[in-house]
Order: structure tokens, then C-alpha cells, then sequence
């Protein structure tokens, strides 16, 4: 068992690491000039991060997440809004919980 003056080095050691990595990425974008090519893909890398966390879930789940999931994405298409889509697959999931 860690004593508390080890388990509070350990945090402070997690922490400034985590703060380390959080900086260094803008200095080092501070830095580098950008061409529009690394602008888009900048701009597209979260959304892409995004796709990719649903199709993990998709892969792992149920026909009610996948329901879900579809129906989030039929509200963002016609609305255009993602509180809309979100409410379109929470709704929806809440739905066939309640009705399974």
C-alpha cells in the first residue's frame, strides 16, 4: 500500500506530465507553419476521432445501440444539429429499453 506522501508524488508526477503534454502541443503548433492540407486535416481529425468511437461501440454492442446510433445520425442529416441528434438517440434508445 502506497503511504500518503508516495501516492501524492505519484499525482504530482501524473499531473505535471499530463500539463508537460498539453503545452508542448502549443509550442510546437506555435512553431510549425501550416499549410491548408495540415489545416484540413486539423479541422477534420475530430470528427474522424468521433467516427472512430462509434464504430468501436457499433462493433461492440446491441441492435438497440445500433438503433440508436442510426437514429442519431437520420436527425443529424435532416436537422443539422447535434443536440437534435443527440436527443434523437437517447429518445430512442430510452424507447425500446422501455419497450424490451
Amino acid at each position: 500500500m502506497l503511504s500518503n506522501g508516495t501516492f501524492l508524488i505519484a499525482v504530482l508526477i501524473m499531473a505535471a506530465a499530463a500539463f508537460a503534454t498539453r503545452i508542448a502541443g502549443a509550442v510546437l503548433m506555435s512553431r510549425v507553419r501550416t499549410t491548408r492540407s495540415t489545416d484540413l486535416f486539423l479541422e477534420g481529425l475530430s470528427a474522424s476521432v468521433i467516427a472512430a468511437l462509434v464504430a468501436s461501440l457499433l462493433a461492440q454492442s446491441d441492435l438497440r445501440t445500433a438503433l440508436a446510433v442510426a437514429a442519431a445520425i437520420a436527425a443529424m442529416l435532416v436537422t443539422r444539429s447535434v443536440i437534435w441528434a443527440m436527443l434523437a438517440g437517447m429518445a430512442c434508445a430510452a424507447l425500446i429499453s422501455r419497450l424490451l
